[in-house]
């Protein structure tokens, strides 16, 4: 486990969920293809050529007929072409209006495309066929969370948990939900459980360190986060909190050393650069920061962030106009980028451009009305 969220059932596995649900089962059917097709461990390729065989030969109706969608369905999903897996599940579902892996997985496919509340629906009709199921309710939070409802992911995450008290994986996305919700008090006691579940997750050392490092326990963050790092010497992203933290702690050289590693362990890792820019800015570097800032919107083009931050550097060294052109794609990006808006007016202010330099602070007020500093100013 390492993020949270993500359950695909493969159409094998989905044969047995099915056979659960429906009565009376399918009649048992044996041969080559039909054995790889609905086989968990065939690779994808192989899988949709066995059950294309399967599904033309016209040997299989109703439930069997369905199974072998579904697999392909599944199948298509594993490869990332969406629009073919839900054709796929369609018709399985067609076949056997029963079938709550078709059910599931399309549900999958459109949260993967972003059709969340087409997902919902389909986790709506898993948990009618299988009110006990506690993965289609941890799945159905999925969703939830993708739409930033949180209080109905957590709803769903305590139902999944109440029918299986030991699920690691629920319990760890219900503590994600509750960091989203700014409930870090609440989600620490959750990594904790899946610490004591599975006490060689990496991940659940690392969020519960962000989770402390939220509460401003900044001694405990680290901790967690190192024991993450022993137990995953590659979690680059362990590597970059924990900077962010002694940056927080204002020990600037062991963050630089953090940021070093995690872009040793993932040279692409935008945010290791721009965090380990900030640094050096900190540090009075102004070019050692922009040449991680340029690295950072080379890898992300749309860094708003990283940008914004360079034209801070720029702004240092006195360069007003490559200050400027960076809040500009800043703003660019996010035209509701506050503090771009009073940087770049201040920058004008410096230039004595004094008309757009009012136009930027107010657009900065109006954003933020709440910006003493650009009414000041």
């Amino acid at each position: 486990m390492t993020s949270g969220f993500r359950h695909t059932i493969n159409g094998g596995i989905a044969a047995t969920a099915v056979l659960l649900l429906a009565a009376p089962a399918p009649a048992q059917t044996t041969y080559p293809q039909w054995n790889a097709c609905i086989g968990k461990e065939t690779r994808p390729e192989a899988r949709i050529t066995a059950c294309s065989f399967a599904i033309q030969s016209g040997r299989e109706k109703g439930a069997n007929l369905s199974i072998a969608l579904s697999s392909r369905g599944a199948a298509y999903a594993e490869k990332g072409e969406h629009d073919r897996a839900i054709a796929d599940f369609g018709q399985a579902i067609e076949q056997d209006p029963k079938n709550g892996a078709a059910y599931h997985n399309r549900a999958l496919s459109h949260i993967d495309t972003g059709n969340f509340d087409r997902a919902l629906a389909d986790f709506d009709q898993v948990i009618k066929l299988d009110p006990k199921s506690s993965l289609a309710y941890y799945s159905r939070a999925q969703a939830h969370q993708e739409k930033r409802e949180y209080d109905r992911a957590i709803q769903d995450l305590n139902q999944a948990i109440k029918l299986n008290p030991n699920y690691a994986q629920a319990i760890f996305a219900r503590g994600m939900a509750y960091r989203a919700k700014g409930e870090s008090d609440r989600a620490a006691p959750d990594f904790d459980s899946v610490i004591k579940l599975t006490p060689r997750d990496a991940a659940a050392f690392s969020n519960r360190g962000l989770a402390y490092k939220d509460l401003r326990d900044y001694d405990r963050a680290i901790q967690d986060l190192s024991q993450a790092l022993k137990l995953d010497s590659s979690y680059s992203a362990a590597l970059s909190h924990r900077g962010l933290i002694h940056f927080s702690k204002g020990d600037i050289d062991r963050a630089i050393d953090d940021f070093d590693q995690a872009i040793q362990v993932n040279p692409k890792d935008g945010e290791a650069y721009n965090n380990r820019g900030i640094a050096y800015r900190s540090k009075g570097v102004p070019d050692r920061a922009i040449a991680d800032y340029d690295q950072a919107v080379e890898l992300k083009p749309n860094y708003a962030v990283a940008f914004y931050n360079r034209g801070n550097a720029y702004y240092d060294k006195r360069d007003h106009n490559r200050a400027i052109q960076d809040y500009d794609q800043a703003i660019k990006i996010n035209p509701k980028y506050t503090a771009a808006f009073y940087d770049r007016g201040v920058a004008y202010y410096d230039k004595r451009e004094y008309d757009r330099a009012i136009q930027d602070l107010s657009q900065a007020i109006t954003l933020d009305p709440k910006d003493a500093l650009a009414s000041y100013n």
